[in-house]
């Protein structure tokens, strides 16, 4: 074989490979290409999947509040209130949750509110829905008539996406359940039914979360679900179309073929410098794959405002740190922390403002925590930290390094915010309790430490649940009380400087059936906190109405506190007791505290003179404890100051109390002002303000609380001391 030939076999077979080689290149590429394409769309659907599952759970939650209420038992079942249905319904759930329709089903599954983009509808306007609703309503009263199946669930909804007038629709329907002690007239309760439009915003919501291209809704034929784009399957219409959200989803493999085929053209002249470079296109199109899809992980796992963990990851490294305390052993904590008044700041300096301060506070818990704790921004101003392999003294040397940390001024743009926080703590030994109870410990625990006044951290005690149930049983026994007439009024007498009864001061008294006398220092601040407390005023008023009518010489002193005198209704009520009664205006002293008069407003300023008017006389209660200035004395119809108690208790002993005592005389009588010194217990208390002037005295050495009964034994007996 000539030269020729055997140069052109060896050109013909490096060709052939050279050739081979691209050509096989090329198949790889491509198929590889498709297969990235399909693993592609694949993964941005199932993440479409599960943010739109999420988004479903996110509405449910947030009605939680609303149908698990013992209120809502009693305004949509008991009694209907239109009134209470707007307020507490339409414009809470249609209004601040965003639903576009809002509908009441009665038990019956009849319509009786409705309420539809902001206002209220009439009930006619569900017949358009109701086809499309009926299926989970069946749903929803097939849970309800499983009592187990309920308190399984406790929230029970039931949601899909329905088309009404081709408006695609994420539809809600939930029991409305009692929390604590109503109940339902029947057997079946109201149902809540609310609805958002999936407008183009939660599109656009979902576009920018996971980054999809030309997202849109549309609603198509069963036929039609065959597509190059990528979709999801949302929901279906009655006509049996189905509800599909579609995109176009990215192609990592056709963007590699583009970049690949001019280098597989210069290849065929030199095959190993194709290789060679194909292999580092190949390279580079997968790394940008990879990158993509952590970022797409990221986003689903973290805070995008903060970079810090979001609840999902938190419950998963949750259950992670459980799982090794189980092997290890040792100690687990759990820290949940809320700023203190950052809604000020949002109210003060915009959401601008509270995004910049929510960063700075993810910074610092950055610095403050160890790499091996997990930092959690559970959503607005609230964050969690787990704490592994460590005990009580390590997890409150963390909340303690929280509070300093998180405590002082921050600098913004828009200028200077202070910042505090409170943090409740819960730690575990025992693998045996949950994780879902250990976070909610420690949020009892966050209660608590706001509750004992913020910037400061508590950790859970079993007392704390005890407390809570405590203060939950008294509320609901004081409640009964006062709805059976159960408390009674004793009266302390008021005595002049001789001794002689010149009046008397009632006080409401509680003896429970089970648990003997209640110190009106606990039942009055819940009465307070629970919304009980001008009812309470108004029964004790009008008890000391009708016990006044025994006493035509004595003047009756009333307490008052600031919330009833905040109540716009408040002078027409007692006006209207003391016409039921048949007492006298002018028999009444009452006492009002500082805490009202701090207030200032014109409301307060104008029940007061309406009293006067009436021929009521008033009095400031604890003069000196609060910040009442020489002004409110002036600009308010006050006749007297009653001197506080811990004025009283250190004389004559103590010089700077007596100096405090003998001012508020002085400033009394230059104001034409009579004074009441409280809590006087001794001989030496009494002399002591006598010679200072003080008109009037009450105390137990003048006098216990009695029964309204007692009070004209007590003053025939009266002596001069």
């Amino acid at each position: 074989m000539d030269r020729r030939n055997i140069e052109l076999k060896i050109f013909v077979l490096i060709a052939g490979m050279a050739a081979g080689m691209i050509l096989l290149a090329g198949f790889t590429l491509t198929v590889a290409a498709r297969h990235a394409d399909v693993r592609e769309r694949e993964y941005e659907q199932t993440l479409v999947g599960n943010g739109l599952r999420q988004r479903g759970k996110e509405v449910q939650t947030a009605l939680n509040p609303y149908v698990i209420w013992d209120e809502a038992v009693i305004k949509l079942d008991n009694r209907f209130d239109p009134a209470w249905a707007t307020q507490n319904i339409g414009a809470s759930v249609g209004d601040v949750l965003g639903n576009d329709l809002v509908f009441v089903l009665d038990a019956q599954n009849r319509p009786i509110y409705g309420r539809i983009a902001g206002k209220d509808i009439a009930v006619g306007r569900y017949a358009r829905y109701h086809e499309h609703l009926k299926d989970l309503v069946a749903k929803v009263r097939a849970v309800e008539a499983d009592p187990a199946a309920v308190a399984r669930e406790r929230a029970v909804h039931r949601s899909r996406v329905i088309v009404v007038d081709g408006r695609p629709i994420l539809a809600t329907v939930s029991l409305v359940r009692p929390d604590f002690k109503a109940k339902t007239k029947g057997a079946t309760a109201p149902l809540l039914v609310s609805g958002v439009a999936v407008a183009d915003s939660v599109v656009q919501a979902f576009s920018d979360r996971f980054l999809l291209h030309d997202a849109h809704i549309r609603v198509v034929d069963p036929s039609q679900l065959d597509t190059d784009l990528a979709q999801r399957v949302i929901g279906k219409s009655n006509d049996d179309r189905r509800i599909v959200m579609r995109w176009t989803p990215r192609r990592p493999g056709e963007d590699l073929l583009r970049s690949a085929w001019p280098i597989l053209g210069g290849a065929v002249l030199a095959a190993a410098l194709g290789s060679f470079l194909l292999f580092r296109v190949t390279r580079r199109a997968a790394k940008k794959l990879l990158l993509s899809e952590a970022e797409a992980k990221h986003l689903a796992l973290h805070d995008p405002l903060t970079g810090l963990a979001n609840r999902t990851l938190f419950t998963d490294r949750l259950v992670h740190a459980h799982a090794l305390l189980r092997r290890k052993g040792g100690h687990l904590g759990v820290l949940c922390i809320d700023l203190d008044r950052f809604k000020e700041v949002n109210d003060s300096y915009g959401h601008d403002a509270g995004d910049q301060l929510i960063r700075e506070v993810a910074r610092r818990l950055k610095t403050i925590c160890r790499e091996t704790d997990t930092i959690c921004r559970l959503g607005g101003d609230e964050f969690a930290i787990i704490q592994p392999d460590t005990d009580p003294a390590g997890a409150a040397a963390l909340a303690q390094r929280v509070v300093d940390g998180l405590s002082g001024d921050v600098d913004l743009s828009i200028g200077r915010a202070e910042l505090s926080c409170s943090v409740g703590v819960a730690v575990v030994a025992n693998e045996e309790q949950g994780q879902a109870e250990l976070l909610r410990q420690a949020d009892v625990a966050l209660y608590r430490a706001k509750e004992a006044g913020r910037g400061r951290f508590a950790f859970f005690e079993p007392e704390m649940d005890a407390a809570l149930r405590l203060r939950k049983g008294l509320e609901r026994d004081l409640r009964t009380a006062l709805e059976q007439e159960a408390l009674t009024v004793a009266y302390q007498p008021l005595t002049d400087a001789k001794g002689a009864i010149i009046g008397v001061e009632a006080l409401a008294r509680w003896n429970h059936a089970e648990r003997g006398e209640i110190s009106p220092a606990i039942f009055i601040p819940l009465a307070e906190s629970c919304g009980l407390i001008c009812q309470l005023g108004a029964a004790v008023f009008r008890r000391a109405c009708y016990d006044s009518l025994r006493w035509s010489d004595l003047e009756v002193s009333v307490n008052v506190s600031a919330i009833q005198l905040s109540n716009p209704n408040f002078v027409d009520e007692i006006e209207a007791t003391l016409i039921e009664t048949g007492a006298r205006a002018d028999a009444f002293m009452l006492e009002i505290t500082e805490t009202a008069l701090l207030k200032d407003s014109d409301g307060v300023h104008e029940a007061l003179r309406r009293l006067k008017r009436m021929g009521f006389r008033l009095a400031l209660d604890d003069f000196g404890t609060g910040y009442a200035s020489l002004a409110y004395l002036r600009r308010h119809p006050i006749d007297k100051l009653k001197i506080d108690r811990s004025f009283v208790s250190n004389l004559p002993r103590n010089g700077e109390s007596m100096a405090v005592a003998s001012a508020i005389i002085s400033l009394a009588r230059s104001l034409g002002l009579k004074t009441t010194a409280e809590g006087v217990e001794t001989k030496g208390q009494f002399e002591a303000l006598v010679k200072l002037g003080c008109s009037e005295f009450q105390g137990y050495l003048l006098g216990r609380p009695a029964p309204a009964e007692a009070i004209a034994e007590a003053r025939s007996m009266s002596r001069v001391l």
